[in-house]
């Protein structure tokens, strides 16, 4: 005699967060596509800098950005980095330490970018495409620097306030 196997509840394994980034594509065109802003390639559900093996230059232009550029245009960040406290003496080799980190997170997701980087009182705003960014520059800041890392999320985890504070002068 055969008894029936037992089915288990596995509700508990469907995604709940269900939230996507609206400046990423519903659906992957065919192809390859080129950015007009910074002419990084789409191929493959991909961005990248390089083009895909076996391309022919120049790629047929598409009037289409990534969208890192599109949140570059419209001034949306995903984070937000405030350096406060930032010595005179030490000003350049800040802006150093956040120009790099910036050029080795595009190595690996060209996305991840800086927006802005104004001057506020004794420290700089620092404006960046995702969050994961800011969190990446708070770090490399405080790792070099020292000081004291404060983190602010929005409810839905897709905004980051990110603040910084120095030693001081």
């Amino acid at each position: 005699m055969r008894t029936a196997a037992k089915k288990y509840n596995v509700n508990y394994k469907k995604k709940t967060d269900t939230y996507t980034d609206t400046f990423l594509p519903r659906g992957a065109p065919k192809g390859v596509i080129q950015c007009a802003g910074c002419g990084a390639f789409y191929h493959r559900r991909h961005w990248a800098f390089a083009a895909p093996a076996g391309l022919t230059l120049p790629v047929p232009h598409h009037p289409i950005y990534c969208p890192a550029c599109v949140k570059i245009r419209e001034r949306s960040a995903s984070g937000e980095l405030h350096l406060l406290r930032v010595a005179e003496a030490v000003r350049g080799e800040t802006l150093r330490i956040l120009r790099n980190e910036e050029t080795r997170a595009r190595e690996k997701n060209p996305l991840e970018r800086i927006m802005s980087l104004r001057a506020a009182g004794d420290g700089w705003t620092v404006e960046t495409t995702t969050e994961k960014l800011a969190q990446r520059l708070g770090r490399a800041i405080a790792k070099a620097r020292g000081g004291k890392l404060d983190y602010k999320w929005s409810h839905n985890n897709k905004f980051v306030r990110i603040e910084w504070r120095g030693r001081g002068a």
